[in-house]
């Protein structure tokens, strides 16, 4: 599938913001900032896919939480975040659950985030031009 792509920022997934989540004192998961790769911001209602993969392994969306302007949603929310908007000078933190959390040594992280621009019509049916604003990095837990 065809996606428009313009990466503005150098990274996508913030690397220096990559941390373990503790809950009662244990690691079990992880968080990090990501940033909108548009120079348009985008209601949250507006992203069609978002995926999220450690290594091989899709982490399944009921683990992970994006968070923007103090407002944490499950994934299965955004749909109905339509007054919620994402600027593209926002951070927003995605939060994981991930028993044990991350161990240390080297980890690659691959985001794939779809996203539809509501003014870009590409036909009938109400087709609109998809923006892939994904990311994939590797990154170091000491």
């Amino acid at each position: 599938m065809f996606a428009m792509r313009m990466k503005l920022n150098e990274e996508i997934i913030k690397k220096e913001s990559m941390t373990n989540l503790y809950i009662n004192g244990q690691p079990n998961g992880f968080e990090f900032a990501i940033q909108l790769a548009y120079y348009r911001g985008h209601y949250l209602s507006d992203i069609e896919l978002f995926e999220l993969y450690l290594g091989e392994e899709k982490i399944a969306p009921e683990a992970i939480t994006f968070e923007l302007k103090g407002k944490e949603l499950p994934l299965y929310k955004l749909n109905y975040a339509v007054t919620e908007f994402w600027s593209q000078v926002e951070l927003a933190k995605i939060r994981v659950l991930y028993p044990g959390g991350l161990d240390a040594g080297s980890h690659e992280l691959e985001l794939k985030l779809r996203l539809r621009i509501p003014y870009m019509e590409l036909g009938p049916n109400h087709q609109f031009m998809p923006l892939d604003s994904g990311d994939k990095l590797t990154f170091e837990v000491a």
